[in-house]
């Protein structure tokens, strides 16, 4: 045995809110999703967090706004809006 560790799998996850919008992350966890929303200060005052999509699907997602302005899904972070690249 090397003693490296063995990379934890990742999985997409959208939060959606309300009032209407949505976060995109990709994490080992949904607690790590989450922690990663809150270090850039999500979700924004007044939005409250409805319910989870776990493994979400770019099919799943709004194919007007979501997935043209949506980061790289395959990348742990915050990839809707924007901060993993």
């Amino acid at each position: 045995m090397t003693g490296r560790a063995v990379p934890q799998a990742l999985t997409r996850y959208w939060f959606a809110t309300d009032p209407p919008m949505g976060y995109g992350v990709t994490a080992s966890s949904r607690e790590e999703a989450l922690r990663l929303l809150r270090e850039y200060g999500y979700p924004l005052d007044g939005q409250k967090i409805v319910s989870t999509i776990v493994g979400v699907k770019n099919t799943e997602l709004d194919q007007h706004h979501v997935v043209p302005n949506a980061g790289p899904v395959v990348v742990r972070g915050i990839w809707y809006p924007v901060h993993n690249i």
